[in-house]
């Protein structure tokens, strides 16, 4: 299911702190996008449409084995569907297309890994990575991931690290991926009375 761009442009700038990229305060990103050529920083409260802050990257292939991927790195479990369901891939494509260094950073090592996919995948199966069977990419993606990897692997093992942790910011910074965490966020754990009578006291409010 699609998202709209303002909420995943949102989502993005948010889940930065939790990829340990530095923080992007709206002014140094202003002053920085001002320096750098590539226009204002986003409206929070603007309806973007495809062009109008800057071109998302993923191809229509590119997505469809991005939905396969994330799949496979947080799969439906219970009622809790896969992490696709939640609009992850908008939010990659979205990481990946900004002209911040946070995501664009990313960019490259996405784009290839995902073109990998399928280029090995057919080699190897015949099929696509999102036309293969579950056994088939599961076994791919275990390849990648396996210690050491194999020769020959490393850069595409590189790619599925990345990829996961992506995953794991986009699923998990959403409100069903907190629930399913079991963060409680900024609420309160306990009845709460008020500061004890002799602090109160103590501070001439009592």
């Amino acid at each position: 299911m699609p998202v709209d761009r303002r909420t995943t442009i949102k989502w993005m700038l948010a889940a930065s702190a939790a990829l340990q990229a530095p923080s992007l305060s709206f002014a140094d990103v202003a002053a920085k996008a001002a320096s750098a050529g590539y226009g204002k920083d986003p409206r929070l409260t603007v309806d973007y449409k495809p062009g109008d802050l800057w071109p998302l990257t993923l191809s229509a292939a590119q997505r469809k084995a991005a939905s396969v991927l994330c799949d496979l790195v947080i799969p439906a479990e219970g009622d809790v569907p896969a992490a696709s369901a939640f609009g992850v891939v908008d939010f990659i494509d979205e990481w990946i297309s900004s002209p911040y260094d946070t995501g664009g950073s990313d960019r490259a090592t996405i784009v290839e890994g995902l073109n990998w996919l399928d280029d090995f995948s057919r080699s190897k199966f015949g099929a696509e990575f999102a036309g293969a069977s579950a056994t088939q990419r599961t076994s791919l993606c275990d390849e990648l991931i396996a210690s050491p990897v194999k020769a020959g692997l490393e850069k595409p093992g590189a790619f599925f690290l990345r990829f996961r942790d992506l995953t794991a910011v986009g699923f998990f910074t959403t409100p069903i991926g907190m629930k399913d965490l079991g963060y409680r966020g900024n609420v309160p754990l306990a009845s709460y009375d008020g500061p004890p009578k002799e602090v109160l006291e103590k501070i001439g409010m009592a």
